[in-house]
Order: C-alpha cells, then structure tokens, then sequence
C-alpha cells in the first residue's frame, strides 16, 4: 500500500478509534499503525492494513476502506468532511436523552420504523453531513476549507415557490 493511502486510511482508523474505548482490540490496531507509519516498504503497510482491517472487522462501525473510486473530492476537503462526520456522529450519541429523539425523529417517510438505537441515528445523520459537504464541494459552495472545527460553507439558495432559485 502506497504511503498516500496508507496515511488516509490510518487517519480514518484512528479517529473512529477515538470515539470510543475499544479494548485490547485499540492497542493492536495502533501497534499496526505504528509498524506501518516506521516502515518504507508497500507490501509490508499491505500487510499491517490486513490486520487492521482483520481485527477492526469485529466492530459493526469499523471504517471499512474504500475499494474502487477514489473521493470525487480532494483528499484535504475529505479530510475535513470526514472529521465533520465523525463529530456529527459524536453530538448525537452523546446527547443526555437519546429516548426522547428516538422517539420524536423518525427516519424518512418510506422506510417506517424508527432508529434501532442511538447509534443508528448518529450514523444516518453523520453520513447526511458528509454527503452535504460532497455535494457543496461539487456545487462550489465549499472549498474545502474550515474556520476552526466549522466548515466554510455558504449554504443553497432558497428555492422559489415556481421551483427555481432565489438569487442572493
């Protein structure tokens, strides 16, 4: 594994190995990261990214690494995105009263149901942010940049009630 991809999945695995304390099952993971980060051979980081992935794939929230396209954005706006995803995912399963929302907020009007937990819900909305933050990259309303932890984002316009867009 080249160190370009090396560097961004390790950096995906370790802040999902933040959110939470993950045992025995961390300290191996991170002993894995450490011999990839020292080591200036390919096939040995394959190797180490094998067992990260092995050992990560008991946890049903694992960052799977990405196989086939790459980001259809730049690495550093990813980056960003994905930390804003991850805090996204962070606010919600910290709330004090995950009852009352799973109660009260349903997923969308197709599927029925509620969420299964909080963890559900924190998932769904975390990955709605980041899809937000693609899409204003694509659209030009994000350049990828942050102002401390927020994204630099101008929001969509306001759509007219004829179904075009209100100019600012």
């Amino acid at each position: 594994m080249n160190i370009k991809n090396w560097t961004k999945n390790t950096t995906e695995v370790t802040l999902w190995l933040e959110k939470e304390d993950r045992g025995e099952h961390a300290q191996a993971i991170e002993l894995s990261i450490m011999l990839g980060n020292n080591s200036n051979d390919d096939d040995m980081r394959s190797t180490y990214w094998t067992a990260i992935r092995s050992i990560g794939s008991a946890f049903a929230d694992f960052p799977k690494a990405r196989r086939g396209r790459e980001p259809s954005i730049p690495e550093e706006a990813d980056q960003h995105a994905t930390s804003v995803k991850n805090a996204v995912y962070s606010a919600f399963v910290g709330i004090s009263n995950p009852e009352l929302l799973l109660t009260v907020i349903l997923p969308h009007g197709r599927t029925g149901g509620s969420y299964a937990d909080i963890e559900a819900m924190a998932n769904h909305y975390a990955k709605q942010a980041y899809n937000a933050l693609v899409k204003a990259y694509k659209e030009g309303r994000w350049d990828g940049t942050m102002n401390g932890e927020i994204p630099a984002l101008t929001p969509p316009a306001v759509k007219t009630a004829e179904g075009g867009q209100e100019e600012e």
